[in-house]
């Protein structure tokens, strides 16, 4: 009889045990990824801030470290720092010697969209071969926020072959003049370049990074003026997808704090209510300027520095693994000192 207990104990702690294990397994749920996060561009900008979501991982990187940024596979464009205000001139002559000033009102910067169609630097190639078309690059101001010019370089892309681009380049009066092969890193969108140091490392692999926090260059109010603006961007070359929950879509855009737009309560958003499925009533757009910088506005009189931040809007994030992410923004300064270049955000993952 003892014996046959001792059995029966044995079976039912074993079935339990499988039980347990089974439970564990099947009912496991992964906790919902969420959080908030000050991020420090800088009170000058002088910081790109690249985000992941799903690691809530951040990498930040000064935006000085790079002039030009060459596509690391399935293209051949190449983008200028608009970050901080860089650039370019796109001369029509071939002879490398000949140019050696710029009319500045000839300077263009590339679309923020991120569209590489619309970059500053253009079609480079005809059919695989080198225009050998001279460029003027302004190089853009130290510290981004500034109105310090780091000077000028003028350059050619020579060509491209074998994952390498090869360019020729000198300051504006012919001396300094190298030439460089630029092997491209596929492991990133780009391969960046600087005209100081050479390759040099700025964003993470493609996949490690959703958003990042940085400038544009956009047009200012006068005829021909060129700003920065403090901007989030999405990474549209690993398909980063982004959608707009905007309760006052109908509401004009206006700096002055009495607007409705400026008075419209945060009480509107639908951060808390969204949920995955309801992404189905959701368009999408791969703009990298699809956060971009609509969700902050300085208040007259400009002087007061007092921005309005509209946190009723909510930002669904498709990011580079296929996971859906809600966002908004909170701040655009530092709530202690004040200082700007500090924006802050909140993100959930959706369930």
């Amino acid at each position: 009889m003892k014996k046959k207990s001792n059995f029966l104990l044995i079976v039912s702690f074993t079935l339990l045990g499988l039980q347990a294990c089974k439970d564990d397994n099947d009912d496991y749920i992964p906790p919902v990824i969420k959080g908030s996060k000050v991020i420090a561009m800088g009170a000058s900008y002088q910081n790109t801030v690249f985000f992941k979501l799903s690691t809530e991982k951040e990498s930040s990187v000064p935006v000085s470290t790079w002039d030009l940024a060459f596509e690391s596979q399935g293209g051949t464009a190449v983008r200028s720092n608009i970050a901080r205000k860089g650039g370019v001139y796109a001369t029509t002559s071939t002879d490398f010697s000949a140019v050696t000033t710029v009319p500045t009102s000839a300077i263009a910067y590339d679309d923020p969209s991120g569209d590489l169609s619309k970059t500053a630097v253009g079609a480079w190639q005809d059919n695989g071969t080198s225009k050998n078309l001279v460029y003027v690059l302004y190089r853009g101001n130290n510290p981004p926020s500034s109105a310090t010019p780091i000077g000028y370089k003028k350059f050619q892309l020579l060509g491209y072959a074998n994952g390498k681009y090869t360019i020729r380049h000198a300051d504006l009066d012919g001396s300094n003049e190298k030439t460089d092969e630029i092997t491209t890193n596929t492991d990133k969108n780009f391969t960046f370049f600087s005209f100081d140091e050479g390759i040099v490392e700025f964003e993470p692999d493609k996949k490690q990074w959703d958003i990042a926090f940085t400038c544009v260059t956009v047009r200012g109010g006068g005829p021909n003026s060129y700003v920065i603006s403090p901007s989030v961007v999405s990474n549209r070359y690993s398909d980063v997808e982004v959608a707009v929950d905007n309760p006052g879509a109908t509401l004009t855009a206006s700096d002055d704090p009495a607007a409705p737009i400026n008075t419209f309560e945060s009480s509107n958003s639908n951060f808390s209510t969204i949920v995955l499925s309801q992404i189905g009533s959701y368009s999408f757009s791969n703009d990298a300027m699809s956060i971009g910088r609509d969700w902050h506005q300085i208040l007259q009189p400009h002087a007061s520095g007092i921005y309005k931040v509209y946190d009723w809007k909510t930002y669904i994030v498709k990011d580079t693994d296929g996971n859906y992410f809600k966002l908004k923004m909170t701040a655009f300064k530092n709530l202690t000192t004040g200082e700007v270049g500090y924006p802050s955000f909140e993100y959930e993952q959706l369930q």
